[in-house]
């Protein structure tokens, strides 16, 4: 890095990916071509000594066969005079006896000296004029044409290893040009304009889909940062001036009525049925292992309906072990993985928890907000691995294992909170969400907000008045409601209700008493606070300002 933060600039991408590519093609190409070459520059030379051993032969044939020294002198002159009248002057020949010694030579005199790189043939030769009975016949010839041709064979396959690699740089760096360089410079271009403020100074570049997909991208994550902060300023701006969003979707009213008389009976004791239904199965998963395909069918049922039954129902605690229980026998080997990580960090949360609730409620009192409620909750083993799954994202990217919501009176209320939880804590630009402005589809507002503790650890809060809540809960902006029409199951769903509703008319029937007017229902979409293995759950206080 240079002095200014800026990161050195060093050798180019092209040059670099035409340099280490051109050195692996060479060290690959070149260990392969220059095997074969050796290989055949040996080959060729064996093939010449067994030349020598063929002509050699019938030569021991006639030495074997003299009468005396002189005869033995006679025949080695005329054989190497016979070679030297065809053109190979340096073919010698020599006899030795048994211990190496001298016995015969072509021409008197002493023997020619040998050059170390002739090539070399002894044939055995037996006959009683040598001294032990016997002896070799040794013929050697030194080829300087085959030695200066195998040199000259390695200096051509250094050229055209020089020469491959010259041309991969070339190439690689024609087609960097034409496929990265250019549509890089644009993107960085780009990039620049943006840094400056200038977000659609961003174009799609030619070349490399890469390129493209990443250019989007960037220009995808500008918006989204532009959007955030514009949102954030009329969040401060609805905060310091009273104004309320416009545009705003009206609210899908309350909680539908409970019905008079009987029917309000039979919808509570369908409840109850419901949730036994739910506790019953439960406690069957929990206590069966992932052998059993049973329970694993089962484990698919819950995972699938009887997940968002819990969570229609309200018992967010239920809801939690059902999805637990089920994950464990469909991916006990994820789930344990998932559970021990988070078991590690919520134990070690609980005073970290405390601290963060005693500095949300300093923040608002110091902002003078007065909240209705104020809940926290931490995301069971399932939870988190469906996020995990369904978004891509590492243990480590869930930034709401930890999550905290802000209740209030009125929406005015809720852009002071979120601009109080801003100021005591360090919130995360793009992760901010402003539902309340911008409902969604279904009808859900809220405002969501990521901070990061003094600590570092980052954690979600959700703003919202308690109408919205309420609506989230157990109205139509519920989360059951939409997972359910996404799911393939409502039909199934449907019929267990009217199942459960046809055995509590039964019970009505035949025990009036189970009607009476005192009998309560089962609360509807009454939120709790959840603790990280989901068994535990304290009802959500109730705070008063």
């Amino acid at each position: 890095m240079s002095q200014n933060g800026f990161p050195d600039r060093g050798l180019p991408l092209g040059w670099r990916l035409g340099i280490w590519t051109s050195a692996i093609v060479l060290v690959v190409l070149g260990a392969a071509t220059g095997a074969k070459q050796w290989w055949e520059i040996e080959r060729g030379r064996d093939d010449r000594t067994t030349l020598l051993s063929q002509i050699v032969a019938p030569l021991a044939w006639d030495v074997e066969s003299a009468a005396d020294l002189d005869a033995v002198q006679a025949r080695l002159r005329a054989f190497e005079e016979a070679h030297h009248r065809r053109g190979y002057h340096d073919v010698h020949v020599v006899l030795r006896d048994s211990n190496g010694l001298v016995a015969g030579v072509a021409v008197p005199g002493p023997p020619t000296q040998r050059p170390a790189t002739a090539f070399v043939v002894d044939v055995p030769v037996r006959t009683p004029l040598l001294a032990g009975g016997g002896g070799r016949l040794e013929i050697w010839h030194d080829d300087d044409d085959f030695q200066a041709f195998s040199a000259q064979r390695w200096r051509l396959w250094g050229l055209s290893l020089l020469v491959a690699a010259a041309c991969i740089l070339l190439s690689l760096q024609v087609a960097y040009r034409l496929l990265i360089g250019r549509p890089l410079a644009r993107l960085l271009e780009g990039v620049r304009q943006m840094e400056m403020g200038y977000w659609t100074g961003l174009e799609m570049p030619s070349g490399a889909w890469e390129l493209r997909w990443l250019a989007w991208r960037f220009r995808n994550l500008g918006s989204q940062l532009e959007e955030t902060v514009r949102r954030l300023v009329e969040a401060d701006r609805r905060a310091l001036l009273g104004l309320g969003p416009a545009g705003l979707i009206a609210p899908a009213g309350g909680r539908p009525a409970a019905e008079a008389g009987g029917a309000a009976a039979d919808e509570g004791f369908r409840r109850k049925l419901l949730r036994r239904y739910l506790v019953s199965r439960c406690r069957y998963l929990e206590a069966r292992g992932p052998g059993d395909s049973g329970a694993r069918e089962a484990a698919r049922e819950t995972w699938d309906r009887d997940v968002l039954e819990a969570e229609r129902l309200g018992d967010n605690v239920l809801k939690s072990r059902l999805e637990d229980a089920a994950l464990k026998l469909l991916e006990p080997q994820a789930f344990d993985e998932i559970h021990v990580k988070v078991a590690g960090i919520t134990a070690s949360r609980k005073q970290w928890v405390r601290d963060r609730d005693k500095e949300i409620r300093k923040a608002l009192h110091e902002h003078r907000v007065a909240y209705k409620g104020l809940q926290y909750r931490v995301k069971h083993t399932a939870g988190i691995w469906r996020k995990m799954k369904t978004k891509g994202l590492a243990l480590e990217q869930i930034h709401d294992i930890f999550a905290f919501r802000v209740l209030l009176a009125t929406e005015q209320e809720c852009y002071q909170a979120l601009q109080a939880i801003h100021d005591a804590f360090d919130p995360l630009l793009l992760r901010f969400k402003d539902y309340i402005a911008r409902p969604k589809e279904n009808g859900y507002q809220s405002l969501h907000t990521c901070i990061r503790a003094p600590d570092g650890l980052v954690f979600e809060v959700q703003i919202r008045t308690v109408e919205m809540h309420d609506r989230a809960e157990g109205g139509e902006a519920a989360h059951w409601r939409y997972k359910a029409q996404e799911a393939d199951w409502s039909a199934e769903a449907e019929r267990l209700r009217e199942s459960f509703s046809g055995i509590a008319g039964a019970f009505r029937r035949r025990r009036p008493e189970a009607a009476a007017p005192g009998a309560r229902p089962v609360p509807e979409g009454e939120p709790v606070a959840v603790s990280a293995d989901g068994e535990k759950a304290a009802r959500p206080r109730r705070v008063a300002p």
